[in-house]
């Protein structure tokens, strides 16, 4: 017997896919833009320290989100 595959669940799973794969690039964007923030914040002067903190704090939450959505 033939099994019919339904266009829709394809289209779902082309999706889901292509979600993922962004989803991955997006991940590696938000570490790299993160490590380069603790790189500049080892090396900033201490007046910018409240600032860069809260950019990396803002950065970390960030990624916790989007690998939870893996």
């Amino acid at each position: 017997m033939a099994e019919i595959i339904h266009l829709r669940a394809i289209l779902q799973a082309r999706r889901r896919q292509r979600e993922q794969e962004y989803l991955s690039r997006c991940i590696e964007m938000i570490e790299q833009s993160l490590q380069l923030q603790l790189e500049e914040f080892a090396h900033a002067p201490e007046k910018e320290w409240p600032v860069r903190a809260g950019k990396i704090r803002k950065l970390g939450e960030l990624l916790e989100y989007a690998t939870g959505l893996l």
